[in-house]
């Protein structure tokens, strides 16, 4: 099928070991956070600790939300006077190219809070399992996660709905998202997101990883 096509100089174990140093690279960040940061402070600190591993290139910009910031969607621009404030939710989703390989993650996390559950992980997981075991299409996997945000009470945000990944650039095989592909994901070729929003869209939980 062309649009899970990857190219050429597409190896697999390359591809887990980008994703691999990018959930490595998330997490060191994550510890990183501290009271009275802003966006743009961890921003600067993704560059330097990425190119220490190895970055090539960003196959998409950087993208740090706190509080507040956490219920937007990845087109609509950061309130720039906010600063990471004691117990705020706050996530990062990276795009890094490693060995000519895309890897894309995303977690939330609850500063001062080793506790915090991510309910966007949860549904990711579940969704995951679905995939597996059912066979779902990306279709049909979108419509569950809006039932799964709903009994949490919550909304699941649509605009953030999945997209392919490969060797570097994907978009050489498809740009369409995962929420309009009908048939059933392949594995290693799709990135499943869950942004999940509280209903006065005070703050939202996200959580992306790999098919």
């Amino acid at each position: 099928m062309t649009i899970e096509a990857v190219g050429e100089n597409f190896h697999s174990t390359s591809f887990e070991k980008a994703r691999t140093k990018a959930w490595s690279l998330l997490k060191a960040l994550a510890k990183t956070a501290e009271e009275g940061i802003s966006e743009e402070d961890l921003k600067s600190l993704t560059e330097y600790k990425a190119k220490a591993l190895g970055l090539e290139k960003w196959w998409h910009p950087i993208k740090i939300r706190f509080g507040v910031n956490t219920s937007k969607s990845f087109r609509e621009p950061s309130r720039p006077d906010v600063t990471l404030k004691k117990e705020d939710l706050f996530f990062l989703d990276l795009g890094p190219v490693f060995d000519a390989h895309e890897a894309d993650v995303g977690q939330t996390f609850k500063l001062n809070d080793e506790n915090f559950k991510n309910p966007a992980e949860e549904v990711f997981h579940e969704l995951k399992e679905l995939w597996f075991h059912q066979g779902l299409s990306g279709e049909a996997l979108y419509q569950e996660a809006c039932n799964k945000a709903n009994e949490r009470g919550l909304l699941f945000n649509l605009k953030m709905a999945g997209h392919r990944l490969s060797d570097f650039p994907h978009a050489l095989h498809h740009k369409g998202s995962l929420k309009d592909f009908e048939a059933h994901p392949a594995p290693q070729r799709w990135i499943l997101e869950v942004h999940l929003l509280e209903k006065d869209h005070s703050g939202g939980y996200f959580f992306e990883d790999i098919l």
